[in-house]
């Protein structure tokens, strides 16, 4: 009997755990707007793994994001703080967590402040001033100073103002603290016991289950790897170590996020190549002591370089977005490439960056990448966008149109759904802000904090969200049983027949509704309203002069795609400019809804028109231009199969930013001038007032000077100098 009831127990467990696993994924999904995987198939189908998960950018979703790929049940390890949470521990029960105290979560305040009274004599003697070592102190603990700057176990306590600790603090940072005027404040944090934490991972893994855990030790938001904690090579090299015929598998598993703290963003999760338990290491872990602590250090180490192979490092936050325009700059054979390949791809960018940095054609190549994201920062643009400014201003003018009258009928759909979840907006963005700037404070390895704004965001949202609908469907209640005359339409008039209940539940799934054609729509409006900008700058400035741009792109373009096929084969020798794809592997979308689906949709539609207009227009302008072309056509030399191809240009775009001025003018052009000016550009007329009477160029017909690939003296006070 007992072993019936232990086998029910089981599989009531493992029901809740899937419907709260479904749950969280299902709303994590939402969250984002495309999950993407790389090499699933390698995750082990049977048998005990541990996946070993970095880089931790995204506190509690981290985990369920791994939930949603890794196929098997996997059971996290969860810090006991976090677990005696009332919301947060609930849910981490329910999905078998296992909770580990932390050192730093049981650390207290003591009285007084310490300091090192000689530094150079007796570097390990710590003495005190209005302290109580005796009575708040005990040996074994751990002394800690402030933001974590330095740590120590406390080997003995002397008396109330002296006590004596196992080494000296070598850090730059703790040494200023304890000599200066007045010494420091500290904490002590008593020593933890893990063998329970322990045993239930040996007792997880011999049954044949996954476990999953983050050695780093905290989420953070940097832009390379914290160094790894020891806890996860000590339970892999302990559970071989009980039990030899165990077989256990670790898998390294990246997370690259696109932008973690935003709504409808982008992530992609890597699986690295399976890590056995080596044999000898295991027999070095048994002989205690040197030898295992060696063992642990020398298995660390190969986990962090399964690791490096599957995430994203660098070493701060320029450097990832200068490899970045890189990768985004490059130009494969196959220019289709999934989000999981573009990651990849970057990954192998960051090695290629690291091993030639140094090279004279790459730092030539790193300060032109500058200044062409500088222009891009000044005209308000993405690099992406730069290929929508290489049109007329007909073509211009037609798709900023186009794109206006689609903007005008996605917002008008998208407004109500907007409208009703606004509330829901404000308050996780005020919210999240404030948590984070919390969790700031309280951290010394965050940079901004930005991986516990998701968190919360989701948080917020799932008290927030039906809160607000109850109260719509409320207030639809009250507004349908008490509707004034002038409401007494027919419609409300059928409406008031049916039960409280039922107007209810109306109005409620009405509202779902309304958020779903949100989300639909909204994105969509959101991508054209990043599209005008290109196209308004075209209209205004010209196509002489966004074209520059353009040609700049093109030629960094060209320089970057040709030093990567040089280099490239010398890091990885199978590399091949025709055989990308194949290379950087499938990048499956394995997590997709009918949100994603519908938008693409009518993305495609709009893309079908679009389409089809530029062709109406560039053959009409085509038909305007042909008589005038035929007339010098016989002037037009034309190239014999002899010549020689023309060679790349020496010369290099220089970089002009617009001046305070150029910009002035851009924002003080009146709606009226601006609509007379596309109308202009679509009908292939000039503005009225495009010339005066003596036949010169006014101000609204010629505001900037013609520029070329290389600057003038005056347009180098801007890229755009106006006359």
């Amino acid at each position: 009997m007992a072993r019936a009831t232990d086998v029910d127990d089981t599989i009531e467990t493992f029901v809740v755990y899937d419907l709260f696993r479904a749950f969280w994924t299902r709303v994590v999904g939402l969250f984002f707007r495309e999950i993407a995987e790389r090499n699933a198939h390698l995750i082990p189908r049977s048998g005990p793994v541990m996946f070993v998960v970095a880089p931790h950018h995204n506190q509690f979703v981290d985990p369920v994001i791994l939930l949603m790929h890794a196929m098997r049940r996997v059971y996290f390890l969860t810090a006991a703080a976090s677990m005696r949470r009332k919301f947060i521990g609930f849910y981490g029960r329910c999905l078998r967590g296992i909770p580990v105290e932390r050192q730093q979560d049981l650390a207290r305040r003591c009285s007084g402040t310490i300091f090192l009274e000689d530094r150079f004599a007796e570097p390990t003697v710590i003495s005190g001033h209005d302290t109580r070592f005796t009575q708040e102190v005990q040996v074994g603990m751990k002394l800690m100073l402030p933001n974590s700057v330095g740590q120590a176990r406390i080997e003995a306590i002397e008396s109330d103002t002296r006590l004596r600790i196992s080494s000296e603090m070598r850090e730059l940072a703790a040494l200023e603290l304890l000599t200066q005027a007045g010494g420091t404040a500290y904490k002590v944090a008593p020593h933890v016991n893990q063998d329970d934490m322990y045993r239930a991972v040996y007792n997880r893994l011999n049954k044949g289950e996954c476990i999953g855990i983050f050695p780093e030790g905290g989420s953070h938001d940097r832009t390379e790897m914290l160094p790894l904690k020891a806890g996860a090579t000590i339970m892999a090299l302990g559970a071989t170590a009980a039990n030899p015929e165990l077989g256990l598998k670790i898998v390294p598993t990246g997370l690259n996020y696109f932008h973690p703290s935003k709504f409808r963003s982008r992530a992609v999760i890597d699986f690295g190549q399976p890590i056995d338990v080596p044999a000898e290491l295991v027999e070095k872990y048994c002989q205690g002591g040197d030898a295992k602590r060696q063992a642990c250090d020398d298995f660390l180490s190969i986990v962090a370089d399964g690791l490096k192979q599957v995430t994203l490092n660098t070493p701060d936050l320029e450097t990832l977005k200068l490899i970045q325009a890189g990768r985004r700059l490059y130009q494969p054979t196959q220019h289709s490439l999934t989000m999981a390949q573009q990651v990849e791809l970057t990954r192998r960018f960051i090695k290629g960056y690291t091993v030639y940095r140094d090279l004279p054609a790459v730092a030539e190549l790193r300060d032109r990448m500058a200044d062409y994201n500088m222009q891009l920062r000044y005209y308000g643009i993405r690099d992406h966008q730069v290929e929508t400014m290489r049109v007329g201003r007909a073509e211009a003018g037609a798709l900023f149109v186009w794109r206006v009258v689609w903007l005008l009928i996605m917002g008008l759909i998208a407004l109500p759904g907007t409208v009703i979840n606004a509330p829901v907006f404000v308050v996780t963005s005020v919210f999240s802000k404030r948590k984070a700037r919390a969790a700031l404070a309280a951290s010394t390895v965050k940079v901004r904090a930005l991986d516990v704004i998701a968190t919360w965001k989701i948080l917020i949202a799932l008290v927030l969200v039906p809160f607000l609908y109850s109260v719509y469907s409320v207030l639809a209640v009250v507004f349908v049983r008490r509707a004034p005359a002038w409401a007494q339409t027919d419609v409300i008039k059928q409406v008031s027949t049916m039960s409280t209940v039922a107007i209810y539940l109306w109005a409620w799934a009405l509202a779902s509704f309304m958020s779903y054609t949100a989300l639909v729509f909204g994105e969509q409006a959101v991508d054209i309203v990043k599209s005008i900008r290109p196209l308004f700058l075209t209209l205004v400035v010209g196509s002489e002069h966004t074209e520059l741009l353009a040609r700049q792109r093109q030629e960094l373009s060209d320089d970057i795609t040709e030093l990567v096929n040089e280099l490239g084969p010398q890091i990885y020798p199978e590399f091949s400019t025709t055989r990308i794809s194949e290379q950087l592997g499938d990048g499956l979308t394995t997590h997709s809804n009918i949100i994603n689906e519908s938008a693409d949709a009518f993305h495609r539609k709009m893309r079908m028109g679009e389409q089809a207009l530029r062709q109406r227009i560039n053959s009409t302008i085509g038909s305007r231009q042909s008589s005038p072309q035929s007339e010098h056509a016989e002037e037009t030399p034309v190239a014999g199969p002899s010549d020689k191809p023309k060679q790349r240009r020496g010369s290099k775009y220089a970089f002009n930013p617009p001046t305070p001025r150029t910009m002035e003018t851009l924002n003080s052009i009146s709606p009226m001038e601006f609509l007379s000016t596309v109308t202009g550009a679509v009908l292939g007329t000039g503005s009225p007032s495009a010339e005066t009477s003596d036949g010169k160029h006014g101000e609204a017909g010629s505001q900037f000077e013609q520029t070329t690939g290389r600057s003038t003296p005056e347009q180098k006070k801007g890229l755009f100098y106006f006359t």
